[in-house]
């Protein structure tokens, strides 16, 4: 019965995702890592070890003359952050009950016109996905998924699960684009 209400929960939060993407225009074009200035990155983690490695890909993102801005989901309360952290967390608390991200939360972030938008989950997050739908990101990168394919404008079916494997695939990939 849990499992149904969650689906539920779920579709309606596609349906309102639908009808705010209806609302919404934003130029697109492909652009590499390389001439990226403005990185934008969403992930869900769940423990500290992949909140480090999270703040480890923005550290290199920002040794590369990046600027870089990320929002990480998580359902565990006692993740930390360092007081430098480029790291914005969203918790269950920071979301309706159709698991969309209360909007004083996100609306910096969607409003950025980053360079390449990245979501690095390998599974569908209803919130991330609803944060890079609604982004004004110029190009949009994420984990081939049918449901998200009107999201993204690239999207890489991949078979890594962890946040670095992902990570490293999806360079090599946006290093490739000219």
């Amino acid at each position: 019965m849990r499992e149904l209400f969650k689906k539920y929960r779920i579709k309606s939060g596609f349906y309102k995702l639908k009808q705010e993407i209806k609302k919404i225009s934003r130029k697109n074009k492909s652009v590499s890592l390389k001439a990226a200035r403005y990185i934008g990155i969403v992930v869900s983690v769940e423990n500290q070890n992949k909140l480090d490695e999270m703040a480890k890909i923005a550290s290199d993102l920002q040794k590369a003359n990046k600027r870089v801005s990320l929002i990480a989901f998580t359902s565990n309360e006692t993740l930390k952050l360092s007081t430098s952290s480029p790291i914005q967390l969203l918790s269950k608390a920071d979301i309706n009950w159709d698991f969309i991200p209360k909007k004083e939360k996100i609306i910096n972030f969607v409003n950025n016109e980053f360079d390449i938008l990245i979501n690095l989950c390998t599974e569908i997050c209803f919130p991330l996905v609803y944060i890079t739908a609604l982004s004004k990101s110029l190009f949009k990168v994420g984990a081939y998924h049918k449901k998200n394919s009107g999201i993204y404008d690239f999207m890489l079916a991949t078979q890594q699960q962890s946040i670095s494997g992902f990570s490293k695939e999806l360079k090599y990939y946006l290093d490739k684009i000219k």
